[in-house]
């Protein structure tokens, strides 16, 4: 019963890891295409791509409030069938 209780903390730590990634990647992708727009335009051309950019900050939040509520529902449902 160690190994497989093992293996289910490390799936978990694993779910955060991948959420952070994808979270810190989506972020960072944006800011670049933010830098590189205000060099190559100027500012208020790189405008609209501010405002994408917020859109798309209020998105990735949504996802991840979504996802992170489903695993833990998931974990409280999974924690439940066995008491």
């Amino acid at each position: 019963n160690l190994f497989p209780g093992i293996l289910e903390i490390f799936g978990e730590l694993i779910k955060l890891v991948s959420f952070s990634f994808r979270l810190f990647g989506n972020i960072f992708a944006g800011e670049v295409l933010l830098v590189v727009m205000a060099f190559l335009m100027p500012y208020v051309a790189s405008l609209p791509f501010m405002g994408l950019e917020l859109f798309v900050g209020f998105i990735q939040a949504l996802i991840f409030a979504v996802l992170t509520l489903a695993f833990s529902m998931a974990a409280v449902a999974h924690l439940e069938e066995h008491h």
